[in-house]
């Protein structure tokens, strides 16, 4: 199998890291990568996170469907992987799925990524010697693909946790999959959490000062961040940790711009490992947890762990 990502800009200035050669057509597309026998490039929209939001859905998707042609056509790419807000525009990738246009498979990569998020929540707690049982949890986005998958994972470890989301009908819709202590809310209630953990798709950062308890540990999954580095450099009390990033092998080492030298997201390594397995499947929609073990397990296979926890690429000791 060959992969291919489609993701899409951070911001204005995100062109500044991307090599002038990769800009094809109103796309980035990367020259060929060889990891260990697998093939595949790194591609994207050049549109922000900002404009992937505000632009008409039908836009976004006839671009997200466009990358996806050219890639099938030109580089006989047969797996894509859907990355941030061009898995949230297509619903979970379910939509591009349904196009008789493209004929390959669809990962959105999130399995791997809750995957992650919920490992780097338990390394946290062990870095600073917590019990989950006597603490508060929220989690942001959580009837998202990654919020629910980690919702469901997470909150019986917890004394108690507050599942926010914008939308009361999905929050309510979600209660009825998940067991545990936990409330509700459509506001940002993070002010009593213990841990935070963000998966939105919000196109800016959202969680300020006041809404950190003092030695709040919070896991920033979301891409654009939910939390800036000056909330970071202003409150030094707290604790940011990435959220989506693992261990890049030595031996399987490629650079990507915009991630941190070593590192590379676990959306990413998903599609990649499928590729690796030769699984011919769509992985779209709600994560079913049996394949969220399975990517564990190909993680372990292929040495894509966490060996550190960072904040924006730096270790944190």
């Amino acid at each position: 199998m060959k992969f291919a990502t489609i993701g899409h800009l951070i911001d204005e200035k995100s062109m500044d890291f991307i090599p002038k050669e990769w800009a094809i057509n109103n796309m980035i597309v990367s020259p060929e990568k060889n990891i260990n026998g697998i093939k595949g490039h790194i591609t994207g929209l050049t549109l922000t996170a900002r404009q992937m939001m505000e632009l008409p859905i039908e836009q976004v998707r006839e671009k997200i469907l466009d990358t996806a042609i050219f890639l099938q056509e030109v580089h006989e790419v047969d797996l894509i992987q859907l990355g941030a807000l061009t898995t949230s525009v297509t619903s979970g990738g379910v939509w591009l799925t349904q196009q008789n246009e493209y004929k390959g498979f669809v990962n959105h990569g999130d399995s791997y990524t809750a995957a992650v998020t919920c490992h780097a929540v338990e390394k946290a707690l062990n870095f600073y010697n917590k019990e989950p049982s006597k603490l508060t949890l929220s989690i942001i986005g959580s009837y998202g693909v990654i919020g629910e998958a980690v919702s469901k994972i997470l909150i019986s470890k917890f004394k108690k946790s507050i599942l926010i989301g914008r939308r009361l009908e999905k929050l309510k819709e979600l209660t009825s999959k998940i067991d545990g202590n936990f409330q509700i809310s459509t506001d940002l209630d993070t002010a009593s959490a213990d841990i935070i953990v963000t998966a939105t798709s919000h196109p800016k950062a959202l969680l300020n000062p006041t809404h950190l308890k003092k030695n709040a540990i919070i896991i920033d999954v979301s891409q654009p961040p939910n939390l800036s580095h000056e909330v970071c450099k202003l409150r030094p009390d707290i604790c940011r940790i990435d959220g989506g990033y693992v261990e890049f092998p030595v031996k399987h080492k490629i650079n990507i711009p915009g991630i941190p030298s070593g590192k590379i997201f676990s959306c990413i390594v998903e599609v990649i490992m499928q590729a690796m397995e030769n699984d011919r499947n769509n992985h779209v929609g709600s994560i079913e947890l049996e394949h969220l073990e399975k990517t564990k397990n190909w993680g372990r296979k292929y040495g894509f762990v966490i060996n550190e926890l960072t904040n924006f690429g730096k270790t944190i000791n």
